[in-house]
């Protein structure tokens, strides 16, 4: 897992690394089009409330979000 930010100044959000390179869409749900600014792999403080929610629900399953990449 790693954060990715879409735009200069936006918040970092959460996305997963592929098995066969690149990485997903943020787990909130948002759609990019085009490419990230940046990937890292230290959180920050700035990190979208969404993806932080959501990867802490207990609905949440890794699985069921990855397969449609793989």
């Amino acid at each position: 897992m790693r954060y990715a930010q879409i735009k200069p100044g936006n918040k970092l959000h959460l996305v997963y690394e592929l098995p066969m390179g690149g990485v997903t869409n943020p787990i909130c749900g948002i759609k990019v089009n085009g490419n990230y600014r940046m990937t890292i792999n230290v959180p920050m403080g700035n990190a979208c409330k969404n993806c932080l929610r959501r990867l802490n629900s207990k609905a949440y399953n890794e699985s069921k979000f990855l397969h449609q990449y793989i």
